[in-house]
């Protein structure tokens, strides 16, 4: 086993809970990491303006990956912005804001949502996030390209597969995630986590096999089974769990130092 030259960890669910503090012992790990020139790094699903706060506190000098692989980008240039056209979606989408899912869509590193919904009242008062509510016009719908689009079902009783249904049948312009019965995310076709770690490979100069990754979903899976090490920790899916060379006892950030523990010091 090579040596580990770069850590590329997710964060909800892996580096933060559900109450996305993100806590000392992360920060510390990470300054941990750089004493021994191991670079840190994180791919999530998250979009850039949900990401960055988090960025800054870790001191992440290096590119980083947001929107599933979608963007890559560090805090002085954007390296990609894969995107989709909305006009492909169209269906898709009317049909979830009929059901009352909530709708929240990225353009060039900003969210919107199509209404507010009671989940998203929820996200106001716990997160203080998604207040720019717009609805396609007839125009938008022809031209507008979106970094990427998440459906969420608040109800989580098994709906979703209705939307899952509709993505099966896009164009080869797009793919999806779903995330149990709780959303389903879309990005451009190429757009993963392994693909953005491949590249940050090429960037770096490190090989695959010196790179570590830590995660607890699906949108995870390909990245774990591609790198040389691949970590799940102890909360994650059962997909994430098959997929790593190595299953944590310990959740979230405990995990994670776990992982690091074991391998790099």
């Amino acid at each position: 086993m090579m040596a580990v030259k770069l850590i590329i960890s997710d964060m909800d669910g892996t580096l933060i809970g559900r109450d996305e503090i993100l806590s000392d012992k992360a920060i510390d790990l990470v300054k941990r990491l750089n004493k021994k020139n191991i670079l840190f790094t994180i791919a999530t699903g998250r979009v850039e303006c949900m990401a960055n706060h988090f960025v800054d506190k870790l001191e992440i000098q290096i590119p980083y990956i947001v929107c599933n692989g979608a963007t890559i980008l560090s805090k002085k240039e954007l390296y990609i912005r894969n995107q989709i056209p909305a006009k492909g979606l169209k269906d898709l989408l009317l049909k979830a804001d009929q059901m009352g899912m909530s709708i929240i869509y990225t353009i060039e590193g900003k969210e919107y949502i199509f209404r507010t919904t009671p989940w998203i009242l929820g996200q106001r008062k716990s997160f203080d996030r998604y207040y720019d509510e717009h609805f396609f016009t007839k125009d938008e719908w022809e031209n507008i390209l979106i970094d990427k689009v998440t459906v969420m079902d608040d109800i989580r009783d098994g709906r979703i597969r209705v939307i899952e249904d509709l993505c099966k049948n896009l164009n080869g312009d797009y793919c999806f995630t779903r995330y149990t019965d709780k959303a389903i995310e879309i990005v451009e076709k190429n757009s993963n986590k392994a693909s953005a770690m491949k590249y940050l490979s090429e960037l770096l100069n490190i090989d695959v096999d010196e790179i570590l990754t830590i995660g607890d979903h699906q949108n995870d899976v390909e990245m774990l089974t591609e790198s040389g090490i691949g970590i799940a920790v102890a909360n994650a899916t059962k997909e994430a769990k098959a997929a790593a060379d190595y299953v944590c006892e310990n959740n979230y950030i405990d995990g994670v130092i776990e992982a690091v523990s074991k391998y790099c010091f």
